[in-house]
């Protein structure tokens, strides 16, 4: 359905949008120059990169919620607790999530998700900056990272101490891009002071 159907619908909405938009609202000749801008400068390659980092975000929530029935966790709860200690009152301070069986699976798959929202926005602003200098070279480290995230999770909903073998390439590609928009801020401040 994330690959398939809803690209398709989303295809097809944003085909409707720029026909309406074209012939219906007389903008045709604005948005056609707007996309010459963005083949000549490679800019078509920074959006693809965009929804692949999407596509990615989608296929984690889906194994967040492949385990939400396994651990018998209704919506709207997104976590579940429990008591560790089998002696503590009902008012007992600490409650820590349960990281055992589905219960824990779920919890898992949920912080791995969680995860790569609280990275998301820095990550999307450094791929629209590093896109919008390199063009179609920035899909490679969005790859990784969106290949890392996706193993991230289902390695950490599986088993907690996997999840390092997904979390670094989604580093690597998160700090490669990074570095691209760093390199791009010091080569356009540094001018001519860059020998290269």
């Amino acid at each position: 359905m994330f690959y398939g159907q809803i690209p398709a619908i989303q295809l097809f909405l944003a085909t409707a949008t720029y026909l309406a938009l074209s012939f219906v609202f007389g903008k045709k000749e604005l948005l056609d120059a707007k996309f010459v801008f963005m083949s000549q400068y490679d800019l078509g390659y920074l959006y693809l990169a965009v929804y692949v980092i999407c596509l990615g975000r989608f296929y984690i929530m889906a194994n967040a919620n492949s385990v939400r029935a396994g651990a018998r966790l209704d919506r709207p709860d997104q976590h579940i607790y429990r008591s560790m200690d089998p002696k503590a009152k009902v008012d007992a301070p600490y409650v820590l999530m349960s990281n055992t069986g589905w219960a824990g699976k779920f919890n898992r798959a949920q912080r791995a998700a969680f995860n790569t929202d609280e990275a998301m926005p820095q990550f999307l602003a450094n791929v629209l900056l590093a896109g919008a200098v390199f063009g179609p070279a920035v899909l490679v480290p969005v790859a990784l990272s969106v290949y890392g995230r996706i193993k991230f999770a289902i390695l950490y909903t599986e088993n907690p101490s996997k999840r390092g073998d997904g979390f670094m390439p989604a580093m690597i590609g998160e700090q490669w891009t990074s570095g691209l928009t760093l390199f791009a801020a010091i080569k356009a401040l540094g001018g001519s002071f860059i020998p290269f």
